[in-house]
């Protein structure tokens, strides 16, 4: 059930954290992720072995239970594609059951939640004597449902749920989640629910362009059992076979965002005028947080600015998305989400300024937090990051608005150093935002370099397409921006004399061409690049620029639309040129027209 159907692990998390810590214990995400798939008695062994805490079994148990239970009835945080895939099964009269080692009062409120009859049976830790990896819990399974383990088809989204459905010999689809499957020649695997196809399961013909299924491939003749969250039956007659098809071709289109800095406005509003038609969301980047309660323009930015901006968003078609920094760090981040009270105070300032103002939405970018909470204390850190984005998302939600989340970069799914900054949670985050943006850019930022390699750009954007279900949620931020870099220095400057600098498609050319060079395109990177000595009378720099060029901005849409994201935002308006919009005009989706009454 959890993983496959809904996406509760952060509430056991969270629930885990909260149970070590009142008994005075240590946690930590890579513990917590050691659980995943277990049966509850043994999670409680492990957590009263290794967290402290200091209470018979059940008691752990029940206690893990409540918490998990209050939450799941605040709000049920659905896998994509999970109450889809059910009622396909039910319409198409194949028997369910749902096989999980949760209890069977939390599995209750779950399934509650489901129109009647979603299930034929459920099997639960409580109602087995073996839990998971052992076979018993699918054997268990297969019996209820009158037919034979091999005739089922099970789904499973831990390592330990895909042992015990292997074991028993049902024939087994991993859908990775919160930890990551080996591939394997014993069963199939797919990226998530949305990826597997209905005719897989023999419920509609195929569709084109669905992504391949890796390992095992299904077929014979085959009940279904949907496991580790659900085991469907499918007819005897029903023949089952994951089909290995070809890379599902590029979009041919992708929904282009943007952010516009308040510094930029002016320039921002004619990138708007000209091409405005262009754009679906517009995030103005114009507010940083100065306390709980204090959500305030920044720099020289006013309101009334932000209003004109916003109508001129609005008349081009775009939806209004401010953005929200902490850039100011007037505040600890950390230790105002850290706390119920804080929290929900500045949870309540965001939504009231989104009211107040009549934005679509927010676009969260507290890229700080990430950079200045030590990263041991990121596994803390992250929880009060999660907590804060649930409560946020299912406040904006409940008004009709959306939650936009802006984050740095990710490699991989797990919490080592090279996994970048996983504090974010991207996975945990999913279920509550309508889009995570991330930072693809600044890969140089201390010494000259590449301003975004789009090899390393495609690194980011998988490992977030790994962390996350639904790709359509993952947005890649694209730079149209460059650095100006002093490379060394004869003589003795003044003062005041410039280090490295900014520049932007809008003006890095007329530097060029004032200063007589010629920028060198790196088709690799998909960047360019100049060099240039300058004089400033007591001494002479030279410097070299990097930039993202026109042809680059169009490359990372291409990677986008060919790894089939959710859109790209651009950063930002009033740093493009128009060239840039010629070159991506034919892939800006248009936006979506309203519906006639």
């Amino acid at each position: 059930m959890d993983g496959t159907l809904v996406d509760t692990e952060p509430y056991w998390i969270e629930t885990e954290h909260e149970l070590v810590a009142e008994f005075g214990g240590h946690w930590d995400d890579e513990k917590a992720h050691s659980l995943v798939g277990l049966d509850l008695r043994d999670s409680a062994a492990i957590l009263r072995d290794r967290g402290g805490v200091d209470l018979p079994i059940d008691d752990i148990v029940g206690r893990l239970l409540d918490g998990v239970i209050e939450r799941v009835q605040h709000a049920v945080p659905w896998r994509p594609g999970a109450r889809e895939l059910l009622a396909g099964l039910n319409r198409a009269g194949i028997p369910t059951a749902l096989v999980t080692m949760s209890w069977r009062r939390f599995a209750d409120a779950v399934v509650s939640a489901l129109p009647e009859g979603s299930f034929n049976v459920v099997i639960t830790g409580d109602s087995v004597t073996n839990g998971k990896p052992h076979p018993e819990p699918y054997l268990a399974a297969a019996a209820a449902l009158g037919v034979r383990p091999e005739h089922c088809v099970a789904i499973e989204d831990s390592p330990t749920g895909v042992r015990s459905a292997v074991a028993a010999g049902c024939r087994t689809i991993a859908v990775p989640n919160v930890v990551d499957i080996p591939e394997s020649s014993d069963y199939a695997q797919v990226a998530s629910l949305l990826h597997l196809d209905p005719a897989e399961l023999g419920l509609a013909p195929a569709s084109p362009g669905r992504a391949p299924s890796s390992g095992r491939r299904l077929g014979g003749r085959a009940r279904v059992a949907i496991g580790a969250a659900v085991v469907a039956a499918v007819g005897l007659g029903t023949v089952l076979a994951l089909k290995l098809t070809d890379t599902p071709a590029p979009y041919a289109d992708m929904p282009i965002n943007a952010w516009a800095p308040y510094w930029t406005a002016s320039d921002a509003a004619s990138s708007l005028q000209q091409h405005g038609s262009l754009l679906h969301e517009v995030s103005p980047f114009w507010f940083e947080v100065k306390g709980a309660d204090a959500v305030e323009p920044a720099g020289n930015a006013t309101l009334g600015q932000l209003a004109e901006l916003a109508d001129a968003i609005r008349a081009t078609g775009g939806t209004v998305v401010p953005s929200v920094s902490d850039s100011s760090r007037t505040v600890s981040l950390n230790d105002m989400l850290s706390t119920t009270e804080q929290r929900r105070l500045h949870i309540d300032t965001l939504v009231q300024l989104a009211v107040d103002q009549q934005f679509d939405g927010l676009d969260i970018d507290y890229e700080s937090f990430g950079f200045t909470v030590p990263r041991t204390q990121w596994s803390i850190a992250s929880a009060n990051w999660v907590a804060f984005v649930r409560e946020l998302g299912l406040a904006l939600h409940g008004r009709g608005l959306t939650l936009t989340v802006t984050i740095p970069p990710i490699y991989n799914t797990g919490t080592s150093g090279n996994a970048g900054y996983w504090v974010y949670k991207p996975h945990d985050i999913e279920p509550f935002v309508d889009h995570i943006r991330v930072m693809a850019y600044d890969f140089s930022t201390s010494t000259a370099g590449p301003i975004a390699p789009l090899e390393w750009v495609r690194t980011v954007v998988k490992a977030m397409k790994k962390a996350v279900d639904n790709d359509d949620k993952v947005v890649l931020g694209v730079g149209m921006y460059g650095r100006n870099w002093v490379m060394s220095t004869s003589g003795t400057c003044p003062a005041d004399a410039e280090g490295t600098t900014t520049v932007t498609l809008r003006n890095v050319l007329d530097l060029a061409t004032k200063r007589n060079a010629t920028p060198v395109r790196d088709e690799v990177r998909q960047e360019a690049s100049f060099t240039y000595d300058l004089d400033l009378g007591t001494c002479t720099q030279n410097r070299q620029v990097n930039f993202i060029d026109e042809q680059g901005v169009r490359a990372r849409i291409d990677l986008a639309r060919e790894l089939r994201i959710g859109g790209v935002s651009l950063w930002a308006l009033g740093f493009d040129s128009d060239t840039v919009w010629t070159g991506i005009a034919d892939v800006a989706r248009p936006q979506p027209k309203e519906a006639t009454p």
